[in-house]
């Protein structure tokens, strides 16, 4: 806990000095709402994953992230009154491109995980403004975990047969060679301050 806290204070000290406008404050109630909201899509979506391979194998599971995971990310933005997203800048499907605040935040936890410090509970947090409404922006990192292996590691490594469905789905696909503890992508949630 004292890591975030530290981080969060580093963060948001940085970003106040960076600009000549004064950040609004965010207070721990919003900052656990979304870490409680990241959370729970990301159990969720495991939880559909896992259920997947289980009952129909690795080939079947590639579905899961193409298509019952974008059900699963509009159903609980509806839900929860949020707009949730996973980023990553290497990513299979392009609607996962990060923004400009998404690339700040993956390039935070890059250093981060540089210095050995990453873990699944860093946080990246910022108010933003656009059109004049201002933005709770949230991100929480995605490390890779052993079972990821199974799409997104070395591609030798990885089933002819998952790779064949991958392929087929994403052709621009980005998201292979990684290792465990590898940063994979991120959560983004926003959400009207």
């Amino acid at each position: 806990m004292y890591k975030i806290i530290v981080a969060l204070v580093i963060s948001l000290l940085f970003f106040t000095g960076c600009t000549s406008e004064k950040q609004p404050e965010v207070s721990e109630k919003f900052i656990s709402e979304m870490r409680v909201n990241a959370d729970e899509f990301m159990s969720g979506l495991r939880n559909i994953l896992v259920g997947q391979i289980q009952k129909n194998g690795l080939v079947a599971a590639v579905s899961v992230c193409s298509d019952s995971a974008q059900v699963l990310t509009n159903n609980f933005s509806v839900e929860k009154g949020i707009y949730i997203k996973r980023v990553s800048f290497n990513n299979r499907n392009a609607n996962n491109t990060p923004d400009n605040f998404e690339t700040e935040g993956m390039n935070y936890f890059q250093q981060i995980l540089d210095k050995g410090n990453l873990d699944t509970l860093s946080e990246y947090v910022k108010v933003i403004e656009e059109n004049d409404v201002k933005y709770l922006r949230y991100m929480k990192p995605i490390l890779l975990q052993a079972p990821c292996l199974n799409c997104h590691g070395p591609e030798e490594q990885i089933m002819p047969e998952v790779l064949h469905v991958i392929n087929n789905l994403y052709e621009d696909d980005k998201a292979v060679n990684y290792q465990i503890g590898d940063l994979r992508g991120a959560v983004s949630i926003q959400k009207v301050f």
